[in-house]
């Protein structure tokens, strides 16, 4: 039942491109014209151990069913039609099976072996889709990288395709600029303590004298007992500790310390932003990192949802000395005026997240090492920006993280301001909301 579906779905697609007025009524308008999709079948790949080919093919169907001109056959149905086709397998055989089995227009096979650390696949395409003009290739791939499989992929698709994929930015892909202006936030050196940033906290983080020429730096450290620096932190937020007498907190390198839960984070004060904008963010970072866990340098955006609250937040309550429940079984009109006067004295609290992107500080040799990135990567700072903060966010592995010359600066190859890039993702341009069902 399953290969006599697929016989008849190509069918289907193929009577939506009709003449106009072919067996319908003349005076009707001619049906909107749809775009016929090409039928793919990706056999398994032959190889020893089997779920090497296997593999790289069912990674090869995820990528190509991300393009809408394609349909690919399942797994199962494939494999069910031919298991594991090795290169040699007789191109006129398969031609039989794309048709008689599969009704498909596109066919790709072939052989997969270790090579090293990487892969090789020697891999044919039969092309049917001009029945008149048959065509196809066969190639090599090969990749010696940890992510083989995930880069033949790629080179697959793309010389099916007749193009190249798109990528999204990466680090490095702009050269830095030689020359910037001021920067934006202040005291990025760190040199004056109590300006431009949150107030160190003396357990987590400090400002301390840097190696021979850098003056300060900035030092978070992460191998911390967690429930006692929570509790810390959480008195510092509503001005019951004092920075300049912290507690003594010991020293946890486990999974339940710091380090593998919250992480530090350590905020610049509000800068204002300009949408359409570019910037340059910089900084310099020592501190041992390991694969996937580095610090990360975040520049984060947000917009006024004063108008939209219907609530104080706690650090207000607290400053206020009323609960939650208090405030909410206050008529109406009382809300109303004290988060009137609370957005008022405090504007900063009503500020909400709306944009994200951060620097990679990927550090393994424990060195003062320089970065430095384009943000946004493509285009300019979305509208819904009012305000932008800095955060140096420091996590696993546990242990000490020195920062310096962390500086934000509008990008100096500028001339105007330049449109918001959406995203590229159907998903993401929904605002991430699931797609209904009609």
């Amino acid at each position: 039942m399953r290969n006599a579906f697929r016989l008849i779905v190509p069918c289907l697609a193929a009577t939506v491109l009709l003449p106009a007025g072919a067996g319908a009524d003349p005076g009707a308008p001619a049906p909107a014209k749809v775009a016929e999709k090409i039928f793919v079948a990706v056999f398994d790949f032959a190889s020893k151990p089997p779920q090497l080919g296997r593999q790289l093919a069912d990674t090869v169907r995820v990528r190509l069913r991300r393009h809408k001109e394609y349909e690919v056959i399942d797994q199962l149905t494939t494999s069910e039609a031919a298991a594991g086709l090795p290169i040699a397998a007789d191109p006129k055989t398969v031609a039989g099976l794309m048709a008689d089995r599969l009704a498909v227009q596109v066919a790709l096979y072939g052989s997969v072996e270790t090579r090293g650390e990487g892969l090789s696949a020697k891999l044919r395409l039969i092309d049917l889709t001009d029945p008149k003009t048959p065509g196809g290739w066969t190639a090599e791939f090969t990749d010696a990288s940890e992510r083989a499989r995930a880069v033949l992929s790629k080179q697959i698709v793309e010389r099916i395709r007749k193009q190249a994929e798109w990528q999204p930015p990466e680090y490095g892909d702009d050269a830095e600029p030689k020359s910037f202006g001021q920067p934006l936030n202040v005291n990025g050196r760190f040199e004056d303590a109590l300006a431009g940033w949150d107030a160190p906290d003396n357990v987590a983080t400090f400002h301390v004298p840097g190696p021979s020429g850098r003056g300060k730096v900035l030092q978070i450290t992460t191998d911390l007992e967690r429930a006692a620096w929570m509790e810390y932190r959480r008195k510092l937020l509503f001005g019951q500790a004092d920075p300049k007498h912290p507690p003594k907190i010991g020293k946890d390198s486990s999974y339940a310390s710091v380090a593998g839960m919250e992480g530090v984070h350590y905020y610049s004060n509000w800068i204002d932003a300009t949408p359409g904008q570019r910037y340059w963010l910089l900084a310099d970072m020592k501190g041992k990192t390991e694969g996937i866990f580095f610090p990360k340098i975040y520049v984060k955006g947000y917009l006024d949802y004063s108008a939209d609250a219907n609530a104080l937040p706690e650090r207000s309550l607290v400053e206020r000395k009323v609960t939650a429940g208090q405030f909410a079984e206050l008529p109406p009109a009382r809300r109303k005026a004290l988060l009137a006067e609370d957005v008022k004295k405090h504007p900063d609290r009503y500020r909400r997240e709306c944009f994200r992107w951060y620097l990679s500080c990927r550090n393994p040799e424990d060195v003062w090492k320089h970065f430095a990135a384009p943000c946004p990567p493509r285009g300019g700072l979305p509208k819904a920006v009012r305000w932008l903060r800095i955060e140096v966010y420091a996590y696993w592995p546990p242990g000490d993280y020195l920062f310096d010359d962390v500086l934000l600066y509008k990008d100096p190859a500028q001339k105007a301001p330049l449109p918001e890039e959406k995203p590229r993702s159907e998903f993401l341009k929904e605002g991430g909301k699931q797609p209904q069902p009609k």
